[in-house]
């Protein structure tokens, strides 16, 4: 059982704590939307809606969130965006009950493939944890408002997984220290080093998460929205990585390579 702080979901008894929780956890409703959307004040907000698994994700629930992120995207009333999941948790990664489609990873690389090409900006709400892919999901926001003991969990390295669209978003934004720090370390990293780090812009009790950050967002949807547009369409140009197939080209280079070295365990 967790102590007050949270810590015993975090600690690393077994390499895959959270994948034990959700393989003991066998709800499954089915009336239920696995991904929605809701606006409010020129804020988008697009929400994994899977709290009894997690928000872990399926093929299905990928597709869903791809669906609803060009749904804000396309919408002109929405100036910002913010990603969170539902009932207080941020997102397990990958459902390991799921029998996935044989598309399951050309469907999540296209979700990140968008959320690299937004014209708006996006801000995540990490809300506990974010483990796997979902660590690849907080680290794709542009913004990211943490709770002080809520971790980004890079485990694949753990798990002997090489983790491609980890390793661009983090080499992409903060260079190869701090994808070591992530992906090669594989250690959860808690809100306060998330922000001295830069990976987060603001560390908050665990409780004033989704306050802090619909704030956050709620302050970008004051900018211009062209002004937006335009940072970060010349950012992209910098970066030599512009629009979604672009990026997803990168994911699939360095997924080639990473494939392309011998095991020798």
């Amino acid at each position: 059982k967790p102590d007050q702080t949270g810590r015993a979901y975090l600690a690393p008894v077994h390499p895959y704590p959270y994948d034990v929780l959700l393989m003991s956890d066998t709800s499954d409703p089915t009336d239920q939307p696995l991904a929605r959307t809701d606006i409010d004040n020129a804020v988008g907000e697009l929400i994994i809606n899977r709290p009894e698994r997690r928000n872990s994700l399926t093929s299905d629930t990928i597709t869903a969130l791809h669906e609803g992120l060009d749904a804000l995207i396309g919408d002109p009333e929405v100036k910002a965006i913010l990603i969170r999941g539902e009932g207080g948790a941020f997102c397990a990664g990958n459902d390991l009950k799921e029998d996935r489609a044989p598309d399951h990873f050309d469907r999540w690389r296209a979700f990140h493939g968008a959320i690299y090409d937004s014209p708006k900006p996006i801000v995540g709400a990490l809300q506990r944890f974010a483990i796997a892919g979902g660590s690849a999901l907080a680290l794709a926001c542009d913004f990211l408002v943490a709770g002080d003991t809520a971790r980004i969990d890079t485990s694949e390295v753990r798990m002997g997984m090489a983790a491609p669209i980890n390793t661009v978003w983090l080499e992409l934004k903060w260079g190869a220290a701090i994808a070591y720090r992530f992906a090669l370390a594989g250690q959860p990293v808690a809100g306060p080093e998330l922000v001295t780090l830069g990976v987060a812009v603001i560390s908050v009790p665990d409780d004033d998460v989704l306050d802090e950050a619909r704030a956050y967002a709620a302050t970008l949807a004051e900018n211009d929205a062209w002004a937006m547009t335009t940072i970060k369409r010349g950012t992209q140009h910098l970066n030599g990585i512009e629009g979604a197939q672009a990026f997803e080209d990168r994911v699939t280079a360095v997924q080639r390579v990473q494939q392309a070295v011998p095991r020798t365990n």
